[in-house]
C-alpha cells in the first residue's frame, strides 16, 4: 500500500513540478504594458522577454544528462525551482530597466531548463508502457494548466501594476516542497543488456545518426515557433483591436493553454487511434484556431480561436517525444532524445519574435493581425507536409515488410 501511495505521490509531484514548464507564458498579459513602459524599444525586443528563456532551456536540456552524472536529479530540479521562485521576487522588486528584466528572464530560463528536461527523464525512470504514455500526455496538460494559472492570475496582477505579474512565478514553490518530500535522491538502476551498456558508454551518439529522430526534432522547432505566436501577441492584439484590457488578455492566454490542458488529458486516446498522425492534426488545429481568432475581432472569436489553437501543442509535442523514443535502445538514449526534443522546442520559442519582424517586412504594417495570418498559413503548410511525410513513410514501411 505504501509503495503504491508513494508512486502516486511521485506522479503528482512530477505533474506539479511541470506547472513551471511554460513559465514564460506568465508574462503574456503584461506584454502590452511592457511595450508602453519601454516605448523606445522594438516590439520584437519586448517579446524576447518571453522567448529569451528558451535559449537557456536549450543549453540546460543538452547538458542535463551530463549533470545527472555529477548531481542527483532531485537536487538539479530543486535548483531549477529555486531559480523560478527567485525570478518572482527579483522581477517584482527590481524592474526599472530592460537589462534587469532580461537578466531575470535568463534566470527563469535556467530554472525551466533544469525542470523541463529532468521531469521528462523522471517519467522514464519510474514508469513504462501505457502508464508512461498516459503520464506524458498528462504532463503536457499540467504544463498548460500551470500556464493557465499564471496567465489568469497575471492578468489580474498586471491590471494593478505590470511588475506584479512576476509574482506568478511563485507557482514553482509547491512543486519544490513536493520534490523534497516524495522524490528519492537516487533514481532506480536499470538492468541494461550488453547492447544498452555499450550505447551508454558511447553517450548515445548513435541515436542522432538516425534521420528519423531529427525529423521529430525539426517538427518540434517549428511547432513551438508557431505556437508561441499566440501568447507573445495576444495582449497586443487585444489592445490593438479594442477587445479588452490586460484582464481579457490574461483570460485569452488562459483559454489558449486550457486547450492544451484538455487535449493533453485526451492525448492517450488520440495517440492509440491515430499514432503519428496526431502531429498533422495538431498543426491543423493551430491553423483553424488562428483563423477563427482573426475572422472576427471580438471576445467570442478570440476565446474560441485560442481554445482550438491551444490544443495543437498537446497533439504534437508528446507524440514527437514518443516517436523519437521508439528509436532508443537504452535509458541514456531516451534521456538524450527527450533533451533534444526539449532543446528544439525552446529554439522554436526563442525564434518566435521573428514572425513579428517577417510579417512587418512583408506587409509594411506592425499590426498583430498579419502576425497571426502568417502563423496560420505556416501551420497549414506544416499540417499538409507532415501528413504527406507520414503517409509516405507508412507506405514505404508496408512495402519493406
Amino acid at each position: 500500500m505504501t509503495k503504491s501511495l508513494n508512486k502516486q505521490m511521485l506522479k503528482i509531484t512530477i505533474l506539479v513540478l511541470t506547472f513551471s514548464q511554460m513559465a514564460t507564458n506568465g508574462l503574456s498579459p503584461a506584454m502590452s504594458d511592457l511595450a508602453a513602459a519601454f516605448p523606445d524599444v522594438a516590439t520584437s525586443a519586448i517579446q524576447m522577454l518571453m522567448t529569451l528563456p528558451g535559449i537557456f532551456v536549450v543549453f540546460l536540456s543538452l547538458i542535463s544528462a551530463s549533470l545527472t552524472s555529477i548531481f542527483p536529479k532531485k537536487y538539479l530540479i530543486g535548483t531549477g525551482s529555486l531559480c523560478i521562485c527567485a525570478t518572482a521576487v527579483l522581477g517584482t522588486t527590481l524592474y526599472q530597466s530592460l537589462p534587469l528584466l532580461f537578466a531575470w528572464s535568463a534566470l527563469m530560463g535556467i530554472g525551466m531548463g533544469l525542470i523541463s528536461a529532468l521531469t521528462v527523464s523522471l517519467i522514464s525512470d519510474y514508469f513504462e508502457g501505457q502508464e508512461k504514455e498516459t503520464l506524458m500526455g498528462l504532463q503536457t496538460s499540467a504544463a498548460n494548466l500551470g500556464g493557465m494559472i499564471m496567465t489568469a492570475v497575471g492578468g489580474v496582477l498586471t491590471a494593478i501594476a505590470w511588475n506584479l505579474d512576476y509574482l506568478v512565478y511563485l507557482i514553482a514553490l509547491p512543486g519544490l516542497l513536493l520534490l523534497i518530500l516524495f522524490v528519492p535522491k537516487e533514481t532506480p538502476m536499470l538492468q541494461n543488456t550488453q547492447e544498452e551498456t555499450e550505447t551508454e558508454r558511447t553517450g548515445g551518439a548513435a541515436l542522432f545518426k538516425n534521420k528519423s529522430v531529427w525529423i521529430y526534432v525539426g517538427i518540434s522547432v517549428l511547432m513551438l515557433f508557431l505556437f508561441n505566436a499566440g501568447p507573445t501577441n495576444l495582449s497586443m492584439y487585444v489592445t490593438e483591436f479594442g477587445i479588452g484590457n490586460s484582464v481579457v488578455a490574461g483570460w485569452a492566454a488562459t483559454v489558449f493553454l486550457l486547450g492544451g490542458t484538455v487535449m493533453g488529458i485526451l492525448f492517450g486516446k488520440f495517440s492509440q487511434r491515430l499514432g503519428v498522425f496526431t502531429i498533422p492534426l495538431g498543426f491543423l488545429f493551430m491553423a483553424v484556431g488562428f483563423l477563427v481568432m482573426v475572422a472576427g475581432a471580438n471576445i467570442v472569436f478570440l476565446y474560441v480561436g485560442c481554445l482550438l489553437a491551444g490544443m495543437s501543442i498537446s497533439l504534437v509535442s508528446p507524440q514527437c517525444i514518443l516517436q523519437a523514443s521508439s528509436f532508443c535502445k537504452s535509458s541514456q538514449e531516451l534521456a538524450m532524445a527527450a533533451a533534444a526534443i526539449m532543446a528544439a522546442s525552446n529554439i522554436g520559442t526563442f525564434l518566435t519574435p521573428q514572425i513579428t519582424n517577417f510579417a512587418q517586412a512583408v506587409t509594411g504594417s506592425e499590426s498583430t493581425l498579419y502576425r497571426f495570418i502568417l502563423a496560420l498559413g505556416l501551420a497549414l503548410v506544416m499540417a499538409v507536409a507532415t501528413l504527406v511525410l507520414f503517409v509516405v513513410q507508412r507506405r514505404v514501411g508496408e512495402k519493406s515488410d
